[in-house]
């Protein structure tokens, strides 16, 4: 793996006013990178520090001139442009027209005006589905069944960058996620359920932990996920799939209580998955990380309960507690 410098580097990132946008754009300016961010209400986060240093454009993935107009001329463009919604709510037009035609805009101008630059796409784990526990952890090449709209969508735009390889040899790196959580930059907040945990339990509320906390999870620090997504951009990878992740799974209800132990207060009630999530359950799932380690030099270095130990700090200083 080479090492190359990011200073001056132009670097365009789509979707990169959430959360994880946020960490990556904050870091990059730490790398003297030319950054540049396509959102479509500039205005509501130009006002953060982590965007200080950005050149923040309106505009929208799912318009392919938006698009077009600032992929020309980059080195480099990551695309973390996404919908999540809440397991089994449908909203298959708008999740569709990000993750699948979002993903094809980009595609058709790097086609068109910048055919050379590095293309980074963020996966994500719900592309698997459920899987047998027997076949964990997951490698790259593990087929993708996924069970969920999102599930489908994120795969099948991954799919269309392995097309556009073969008809017009235009590589992609994708890197693929598990359940992500950290201290948001950007005030709003995530869609951790990390997060949302350590909320009740500071604010001495039960929570409810699904499935009987049996299930092996794969969850992700932020500081960890900029650091893989950043150590592709500066090697010469131009092409395949990593996966990310903690390396091994942690069973649910301890991580529950682990925020109970770390918060000092709240309680947890270990109770079957709702009815109507039950469809949608991936079950136990984490990740091999064995090639990034490998080829990118990178492995995860905060553990679950210094994650936690810091989401605590931070959250609690949130609530001036």
């Amino acid at each position: 793996m080479s090492d190359k410098s990011l200073a001056n580097k132009k670097v365009l990132v789509l979707g990169g006013s959430g959360f994880l946008g946020a960490h990556l754009v904050k870091e990059l300016a730490t790398h003297k990178a030319a950054v540049t961010v396509l959102c479509r209400n500039p205005n509501d986060i130009k006002k953060i520090p982590a965007f200080h240093d950005t050149h923040l454009v309106q505009g929208d993935i799912t318009v392919p001139e938006n698009v077009a107009e600032h992929v020309s001329g980059k080195d480099i463009i990551v695309n973390l442009a996404t919908v999540v919604y809440n397991t089994g709510v449908f909203e298959p037009y708008t999740d569709l027209n990000v993750n699948c035609k979002g993903q094809i805009n980009v595609l058709e101008a790097r086609k068109n005006f910048n055919p050379d630059a590095q293309y980074i796409y963020i996966g994500s784990s719900m592309q698997f589905g459920r899987v047998p526990e027997h076949d964990l952890p997951i490698a790259e090449d593990y087929c993708q069944h996924p069970i969920s709209l999102y599930g489908t969508h994120k795969a099948a735009a991954e799919s269309y960058g392995t097309i556009y390889r073969r008809a017009h040899s235009l590589p992609s790196v994708v890197v693929r996620l598990p359940p992500l959580y950290g201290p948001s930059l950007t005030g709003k907040e995530t869609r951790s359920i990390i997060e949302k945990f350590i909320k009740k339990a500071l604010r001495k509320e039960p929570f409810n932990v699904n499935g009987f906390g049996k299930d092996l999870k794969d969850f992700l620090y932020a500081d960890d996920v900029v650091d893989v997504i950043v150590r592709v951009m500066r090697s010469s990878v131009r092409d395949g799939a990593y996966h990310a992740g903690s390396g091994t799974g942690i069973q649910f209800s301890d991580v529950a209580r682990m925020i109970v132990e770390e918060c000092a207060s709240g309680r947890f009630n270990l109770v079957p998955f709702p009815k109507e999530l039950e469809p949608f359950e991936v079950g136990s799932f984490y990740f091999d990380i064995t090639k990034a380690q490998r080829e990118l030099g990178w492995e995860p270095k905060i553990d679950i309960r210094e994650g936690i130990q810091r989401m605590v700090a931070f959250h609690r200083k949130e609530m001036h507690m």
